[in-house]
């Protein structure tokens, strides 16, 4: 039985859940590919295992995130 996706977060939700402001959220869905927009004025979409593992500050989870998702070569690691 496969496990259920989880649903995207708004910027809102998941800065609380991060403890940053929504204007890191948006910097690190660029910066680590943990997010998109479906067109360039639309609300971004926070992945939520995206976000744990950026929260994490774990480079080698993030990049097999990424691997599985294609974007290897996308995005930098964590600080």
């Amino acid at each position: 039985m496969m496990k259920e996706q989880q649903k995207p977060l708004n910027l809102k939700r998941a800065a609380g859940i991060a403890g940053v402001s929504p204007d890191t959220i948006t910097r690190w869905c660029k910066r680590y590919c943990i997010g998109k927009q479906l067109h360039p004025n639309a609300p971004w979409r926070v992945d939520p295992k995206g976000l744990s593992i950026v929260m994490s500050g774990d480079g080698k989870a993030l990049a097999a995130y990424l691997s599985s998702a294609g974007m290897e070569d996308e995005a930098r690691p964590p600080h």
